[in-house]
């Protein structure tokens, strides 16, 4: 009950926010979910790439347009995809070669 508490407390302060704070909120959390997606794959050494795309340079610069910040968010979430197949991907082959010994 707490964890939803504190949730509805980020909410709350989330959506006060300006829009390019949310947005750099959003970009932030997106970098941890690519990272940690591809420390699990790395964890089990299973082959994975992080996919980084020039478009996720654009939300660097002072000002950047809401077409950079869409761009940036599609970079990550499709990185973030790719490392959640390969993982799968992965884990599925260890599986079935422990079948197959």
């Amino acid at each position: 009950m707490e964890e939803t508490e504190n949730f509805k407390e980020y909410m709350e302060y989330f959506k006060n926010q300006p829009l390019k704070e949310k947005q750099s909120i959003i970009l932030d959390q997106l970098k941890i979910l690519t990272s940690f997606s591809n420390s699990m794959c790395k964890e089990l050494e299973i082959n994975n790439e992080i996919l980084i795309d020039k478009e996720v340079l654009d939300v660097n610069k002072r000002e950047y347009t809401e077409d950079d910040f869409a761009e940036a968010v599609v970079v990550y979430i499709n990185s973030i995809q790719n490392s959640i197949c390969d993982y799968v991907d992965g884990i599925t082959e260890m599986l079935d070669n422990m079948g197959g010994e």
